[in-house]
């Protein structure tokens, strides 16, 4: 399919959030999770899906204070641990909550995979010589080997990490310094990602189109209107990509789903 047969003003660019929008995060974490409750037999019966409730819970509260500076990287990491753990009533020393941090982190790179499609999307779009850059929250480190592990590190005219940024998603400069980098202004893009608060949200307060990939099957119900929806991952992949452009496109579409 040519999607540019059409007589559509398409984006100049697309933006993608990274961690479960590329990055199946959601499956890595899932991994060191089943190994860590194996390890301990409090959590032996414990559905995995409260174990990643919790530690989701744990992650996002923790991580936001890392990446304003408010904790360092191994303090964070320490207290999200004994959040988690505590979270059972299991109480972890500083030194025994790295250790676990550790292992689990080891465990969790066992597992270095896309989003179903996603790859297929990223190689689509680059055939079709459409702009493409990375705008992520977390450290520099992590990220670019995330990119690295997956082998496309070279797919993006930009890339845009709140670490070297100096903000995180969703905050209006990490999305207008990728602008500038990219030299495009807001109505030449649309931005995908997995979290609608931080992408979708995000992007929409500059006024850049966005698509929100709904990975855990939210409900649509209080979905503010301009924003289009690929449910769970790209398996569609050329439908996926259609609605990309279709949606980025400077012709007033409305609301997909």
């Amino acid at each position: 399919m040519n999607f540019y047969d059409r007589d559509m003003d398409y984006p100049k660019a697309v933006l993608f959030d990274l961690d479960d929008t590329l990055y199946d995060h959601l499956l890595s974490a899932r991994q060191g999770l089943i190994a860590l409750s194996r390890r301990h037999p409090a959590l032996h019966e414990v559905p995995i899906t409260v174990l990643e409730e919790r530690y989701s819970r744990a992650l996002e509260q923790l991580h936001l204070l890392m990446l304003s500076g408010d904790l360092t990287q191994t303090e964070a990491r320490i207290r999200r641990m004994q959040q988690f753990f505590g979270s059972f009533q299991i109480q972890l020393t500083d030194e025994v909550a790295i250790a676990e941090h550790r292992l689990f982190r080891h465990d969790c790179d066992q597992v270095f995979e896309f989003v179903q499609g996603a790859e297929a999307i990223l190689r689509r779009l680059r055939e079709l010589e459409m702009r493409m850059a990375i705008v992520t929250n977390n450290l520099v480190s992590e990220q670019i080997n995330k990119l690295k592990q997956l082998g496309i590190e070279d797919y993006f005219d930009v890339v845009s990490i709140s670490d070297e940024v100096g903000v995180s998603k969703p905050d209006p400069k990490i999305f207008e310094v990728t602008l500038d980098r990219l030299g495009l202004q807001a109505d030449d893009v649309v931005m995908v990602g997995d979290s609608l608060e931080s992408d979708v949200l995000g992007a929409q307060a500059v006024e850049i189109r966005s698509v929100w990939l709904n990975r855990r099957s939210e409900s649509l119900a209080q979905l503010p209107s301009g924003i289009a929806v690929i449910d769970n991952d790209f398996s569609e992949h050329e439908q996926s990509i259609s609605l990309i452009l279709d949606h980025g496109a400077r012709a007033e579409l409305g609301r997909s789903s």
